[in-house]
């Protein structure tokens, strides 16, 4: 099975209803994935203003999001690369959010896209980059460990701690 990942397109949209089923009422992760929930085309569009920074510019940064698929155009995950951080980001979201779907999930493909992800954040210009997840998310630790994340610290948040870990894209792609 070759699996990559891929930018949306008006052609996915049959496929992209499927992956939003697949769901049902869990919380969608990234946000792009959960704005589904409108149109497939506000999607399009969201994602396209998305990295042109065109979404409240002030409070938001710049962002790619991308599909992972298989041959069949079957849609396993989505991940999110935020070309910079600003204050909130670099405190608790950091520059890569990613969610694979529940069917998916605990089969390695949630490793597999965030290596590729890491690859696409190389391509952007970043050199570092800070990728956080809930502590009680043992899942998310165990991807983002497996992708040479370095646990810098934890910080509280509302409802729970975050976990910040750093991935050196020099260091881990030479």
């Amino acid at each position: 099975m070759n699996l990559y990942l891929k930018k949306p397109t008006p052609e996915d949209e049959k496929n992209y209803i499927e992956y939003i089923k697949d769901w049902k009422d869990e919380f969608i992760y990234p946000t792009a994935s959960s704005y589904g929930r409108k149109s497939y085309q506000d999607l399009l569009d969201r994602i396209k203003l998305d990295e042109l920074n065109l979404i409240d510019p002030d409070t938001r940064v710049p962002a790619s999001t991308y599909m992972l698929v298989d041959e069949f155009n079957e849609i396993y995950g989505f991940i999110n690369i935020r070309h910079r951080l600003n204050e909130d980001l670099l405190l608790y979201n950091g520059n890569v959010g990613y969610g694979v779907k529940p069917t998916k999930r605990h089969q390695g493909y949630g490793k597999l896209m965030l290596k590729l992800g890491l690859e696409k954040a190389k391509e952007l210009g970043l050199t570092k980059v800070l990728i956080t997840c809930n502590e009680e998310n043992i899942a998310s630790r165990k991807t983002i460990e497996a992708n040479h994340g370095v646990l810098e610290n934890k910080v509280y948040k509302t409802d729970g701690y975050i976990l910040r870990y750093w991935i050196d894209l020099i260091k881990e792609t030479t």
